[in-house]
């Protein structure tokens, strides 16, 4: 397994919000967002779980391992921002010693950008926008509700057997095409892109590959 950890430029993607809330000693934030809603995620480097929660608040909770650093830690921020349907969280500062698991109404499209460090996805139905420096990246997929999806790994693997794809080597990528209604498109620069099979109906699908 490729386990990169380049000093690349990060990907922002974020408006300027208002201030970001410091952690604190209950390690949680969360607001109210309902389900169908927009999802935006600017992440700092770090590790990172995304999954189905409650229909009606998004909720970020973290830890930290027995390397981080009691410094670090106060100076590391975590923001949760809500405007009607669209939500945007962001985590910065020192964060690469710190574990993050967001969970938010499992019908959301998803729109990441993430700096190092590996991130799973699992249980959320909906279009995925997901853009990585260096890391791993794995996603739960149920082939049958994907309309068209894309992956693309610069130095890596690619491990997208619930499609038929599994790939490895420079440069890899791949399209395919089926017959639900959601969009993947996931990108790493350096890292393994890891597609699994979620539960749920699978239907036939088609797929173009390059």
């Amino acid at each position: 397994m490729i386990r990169a950890m380049l000093a690349l430029l990060a990907l922002g993607i974020a408006p300027s919000l208002a201030p970001a809330q410091v952690a604190d000693h209950r390690n949680i934030i969360e607001r109210p967002f309902a389900e169908g809603g927009y999802v935006s995620l600017s992440l700092a480097s770090g590790d990172y779980s995304l999954r189905a929660g409650d229909a009606d608040r998004i909720v970020v909770r973290w830890s930290a391992d027995a390397e981080a650093r009691a410094k670090d830690l106060r100076k590391m921020s975590v923001d949760i921002h809500v405007d009607g349907r669209m939500a945007t969280v962001i985590t910065d500062g020192p964060t690469r010693h710190v574990h993050f698991t967001s969970e938010m109404p499992a019908r959301s499209d998803v729109y990441l950008r993430a700096k190092a460090g590996d991130v799973e996805v699992h249980g959320i139905e909906g279009n995925k926008d997901i853009r990585m420096t260096a890391g791993d990246l794995t996603i739960g997929v149920r082939p049958g509700t994907l309309w068209y999806a894309h992956g693309s790994v610069t130095f890596g693997d690619i491990d997208a057997r619930p499609l038929g794809i599994d790939e490895g080597g420079i440069k890899r990528s791949f399209e395919w095409i089926g017959g639900g209604k959601y969009t993947l498109d996931a990108r790493l620069f350096a890292g393994d892109l890891k597609l699994e099979r979620a539960s749920g109906k699978v239907e036939e699908v088609e797929k173009w590959k390059k």
